[in-house]
Formats: C-alpha cells, structure tokens, sequence
C-alpha cells in the first residue's frame, strides 16, 4: 500500500494546505452569510484549483506507478520545500486574500516543476556480487538503503525491468563498504557497456538507454553537473 502510494502519501499534506485553504479562510468563518453566487464562486474556485494542481497529481500518480526515480530522500526535501513555501504564503499574506490564493497556485504550479525536476526514470545499477543497488546522481552512485532497494526490487519484478549490471569484484579499486562510488571512470575495465558520449552504463546493451536516457553516443538527458547530494541539482 506505502510502497504503490509514496508520492501520493508524501504530499499528501501539501495537497491539504492547498484544498482546505478556501475552508479555513472564508467558508468556515463566514459561511453564514452566503448567498447562492458565494457558493457557486466557491465551487468555481475548486474547479480552477483542481485545473491548476492536475500537473502536480498527473506526475504523483505516474512516478507511483511507474515506480522509478523516487526514494524517500529524494521525495521528503521536495515536499518541505513546497510546504515551507505555503506556510510563508500563509503567515505574509493571510489578510490579503487575493494575493494569497494568487501565490498559492503560483505555488502549485511550481510544485509540479520542482518534483519532476531531474526525474530520469530508470537510474539504478545492480552489484551482482553483493545485491547492493545504487541510484545514478551526476557521475556518482549513491547506494540505497535497503527499505528502497526493496521497494525498487519489488517493483522491478512485477513491471518486468532490468538494472543494469556490475560485478564489483572487476572494478579497480570498488569499495564496497563505501556508500558513494564514482561511476564514470570506475566502471570503464568491467564488462558492463558504457555510453562513451554520457559516461554511464547501458541497459539492455548498445541498442537500449543508458542510466540517464540516452540512446548510444548521445547525451541529451544529462543532468547538470553541480549536483549537490544535499540539494540536488
């Protein structure tokens, strides 16, 4: 149930503060005195509300289906900065009411852009001497900790995926207490296939994607490369 809903669950607040705005603010304290045009306002209110937050929702429930290139580190920071910037919305602007909604779907909006930021689906390489999974950040693999290499098996084996393979025991100077390896160089004597352009290994081999998207020989997806492993990229 947690794993298939984590985003869902995560912003579960988020979505909250934006959906009892409206109720906290005017329909509770004032619902006495309207009429039927403040009602059908309210309504009209929700119905713009839902268009604006649809971006957001679409991405939730497609990163939850899909599965990948979610864990609970990189989700958590997305959701405090976007509920940091409600209740700064909410504090500043809360006698301003036009205002307040205004930077409320200012912030839906940039809610969606700040969870789909650096999202490249399948990034995960696979120690096949020691299970261990790791997430693909720049040029650095992170291991995961096992609540989410759990999750990601989990999902692997049901949607029919395939990580991209390593055997630890071949690379020159792998350390596998360490939680952080470098990818670039590292991996080049294995006989995992790299993608000379990008520098990161191939799934499914020359004809399939590389850990960022990119097809053999190119490097449109990559990321920026001042990624920072406490604030992203």
């Amino acid at each position: 149930m947690i794993k298939g809903n984590l985003s869902k669950i995560a912003y579960f607040p988020v979505l909250m503060i934006y959906a009892g705005l409206p109720l906290v603010h005017d329909v509770i304290p004032y619902h006495r005195v309207y009429n039927s045009e403040d009602w059908f306002a309210l309504a009209g209110m929700y119905v713009l509300g839902t268009l604006i937050a649809f971006p957001l929702l679409y991405l939730l429930r497609k990163s939850d289906k899909n599965g990948y290139g979610n864990s609970v580190n990189s989700i958590i920071p997305r959701v405090f900065i976007t509920v940091l910037m409600q209740l700064v919305c909410l504090y500043l602007l809360w006698n301003e009411p036009a205002y307040l909604y205004l930077s409320m779907a200012v912030i839906m909006g940039a809610s969606a852009v700040i969870f789909g930021y650096g999202k490249k689906g399948l990034n995960l390489l696979r120690d096949k001497d020691t299970g261990h999974l790791y997430e693909i950040r720049g040029a650095k693999a992170y291991r995961l900790n096992d609540f989410d290499a759990a999750r990601f098996q989990s999902i692997s084996m049901s949607k029919g995926l395939q990580f991209a393979e390593f055997s630890s025991s071949d690379v020159t100077g792998f350390d596998v207490s360490s939680s952080v390896q470098s990818v670039n160089h590292s991996f080049s004597n294995t006989d995992l296939i790299i993608n000379p352009t990008s520098g990161m290994p191939m799934v499914g081999g020359i004809s399939g994607l590389d850990v960022h998207g990119n097809s053999w020989g190119t490097n449109f997806n990559e990321p920026s490369s001042t990624y920072d492993p406490n604030r992203g990229y």
